[in-house]
């Protein structure tokens, strides 16, 4: 499992010469994991799941820069522009979460994707200095226990790290294969 820089040369007119180079995010292959969520398990522990536009609007499009600068390897200022951008369109789309204790949010959770029986598990954050308490199993478990109880009857995710990888596996997600991102560094059209 890799992404590896290669020039796709067109077989016909109608397909593009693809950009010869494009970003490999740092780590190439992560784990892809799956749930059938009536085995879902809703871990104990602090805090409820509230929308994304309940929490304080500017620390969670900081929380948004944060993770794409840590999770997809953006430049900050790539990310402080599209943390805002993506913000608005979460809470229009209402696909993301929050879990909050008193009002002091502490991870946030997100759907990527979603068709009536499944849903894909995205933009899972946690601060450093809030990690290891739990926070983003708990907040996945609870949207994924709305999502069910919308009538999804599955769920997938994919893991960036060993640390979410065991969240993930302690509420039942188990690993079904590895995916890899490349990110091009100029837009791509494919015609067909």
């Amino acid at each position: 499992c890799c992404c590896l820089p290669v020039s796709l040369k067109p077989t016909s007119a109608k397909w593009p010469v693809l950009p010869s180079f494009f970003m490999v995010l740092p780590q190439l292959c992560w784990p892809q994991f799956e749930l059938a969520l009536e085995n879902l398990s809703i871990p104990d522990g602090p805090g409820e799941l509230v929308p994304l536009d309940k929490p304080d609007m500017e620390e969670m499009i900081r929380w948004r820069a944060d993770y794409s600068v840590e999770a997809l390897g953006q430049d900050r200022d790539v990310a402080n522009t599209q943390a805002v951008k993506s913000y608005e369109a979460y809470v229009a789309a209402d696909t993301h979460r929050v879990l909050v204790l008193d009002g002091v949010p502490l991870s946030t959770t997100g759907f990527n994707a979603r068709i009536p029986e499944m849903v894909q598990v995205g933009g899972v954050y946690t601060p450093p200095n809030l990690r290891g308490n739990g926070y983003a199993r708990r907040a996945v478990a609870l949207h994924l226990k709305e999502a069910r109880e919308q009538g999804a009857l599955r769920a997938t995710l994919f893991s960036a790290s060993e640390s979410a990888s065991r969240a993930y596996s302690s509420i039942g997600f188990q690993p079904i294969g590895k995916w890899s991102l490349c990110l091009f560094e100029e837009k791509v059209s494919v015609s067909g």
